[in-house]
């Protein structure tokens, strides 16, 4: 997939010194439209052929409890669209400008914020023990691109413009909603955007997913976050038959042949698995397929058809 199969023309044609100016001056900068629907597609259909990691000899989807969310983070493995997207010109380019110098690829995912959410405001620049950072000790400098897979009517994005300036004098990376409400109302930036939308902003702003209730809420969202720290990152796994170039520059920006040394997010388990319709649905199929081998032949295939049940090669 070529980088015009992937961006709209008006967002290849942006100036990338444009992103840099906002962000330095706002700590974000945002486009609307800037990936066609063929690319948002494409990105659906992987996910969704991927699946979810339920005893799964292969990469696959977790949902996490804690923020009722969905993650799929080994896009690289699964989806040569997002490979192209991940290492394209036009990203990498804006990188440049922005760092001036080095920058790595510290994370990417796919990921699913459900209704009922209630994320707390909070920066990015933790240091890579995911403990609280210390003040002036701060120096992870680094930026986060979100893109938006679907239209996005609640439950947005939202921001603090100019928190990046401020965020690094104190003790801490979370801030409750009083807080922020009695301080700061006035910096909120709200990002209601249409799908292929993209969010470019600083990991020392403040920001947060809008909490919504609506029990049938999803945005869906794929995020690269890209770090002037070269030696640390999350494992990152990549199907070879994807690579069709390879020059210093991905090189730098993969990370390869240096350490990761950070655990990969969110840490799931089973502990983290929720009931929901979905994982009820799997579950179900699965325990009624199983039952189903006591039966005779054709029964037992009129039922595994009946629910869609697929057995493993």
């Amino acid at each position: 997939m070529k980088q015009e199969q992937i961006f709209s023309k008006d967002f290849l044609n942006l100036d990338y010194k444009a992103v840099t100016k906002e962000l330095n001056e706002k700590g974000y900068f945002s486009f609307d439209n800037a990936l066609t629907d063929n690319f948002v597609n494409q990105i659906k259909n992987d996910v969704d052929s991927a699946g979810l990691s339920l005893n799964n000899n292969n990469v696959g989807g977790v949902y996490y409890t804690h923020g009722n969310q969905f993650f799929f983070s080994h896009l690289l493995a699964v989806s040569k669209s997002f490979f192209n997207y991940c290492t394209s010109d036009k990203l990498l380019d804006i990188c440049s400008d922005y760092f001036k110098e080095k920058y790595r690829l510290k994370c990417l995912r796919y990921y699913e914020n459900l209704g009922g959410q209630n994320m707390q405001w909070h920066t990015d620049n933790r240091n890579y023990t995911g403990k609280e950072t210390s003040g002036t000790n701060i120096k992870n400098e680094g930026i986060i691109m979100l893109a938006y897979i679907a239209d996005v009517k609640d439950g947005e994005f939202q921001y603090l413009k100019g928190s990046h300036n401020w965020s690094s004098e104190n003790k801490f990376n979370d801030y409750n909603h009083d807080y922020i409400s009695k301080n700061h109302s006035s910096d909120i930036v709200g990002f209601k955007k249409p799908k292929g939308s993209i969010i470019i902003y600083n990991t020392r702003g403040v920001h947060r997913a809008k909490p919504t209730n609506d029990k049938n809420f999803v945005r869906k969202s794929i995020l690269l976050r890209i770090d002037a720290d070269t030696e640390h990152s999350e494992p990152i796994l990549l199907k070879t038959e994807y690579v069709d170039k390879m020059d210093d520059r991905i090189k730098e920006y993969l990370g390869f042949g240096k350490k990761t040394g950070i655990d990969m997010y969110p840490d799931s388990s089973l502990e983290t698995l929720p009931i929901n319709k979905k994982i009820f649905s799997e579950i179900s199929k699965w325990l009624i397929g199983r039952l189903a081998n006591k039966l005779p032949g054709f029964l037992r295939k009129r039922v595994r058809n009946a629910i869609g049940y697929r057995k493993a090669h």
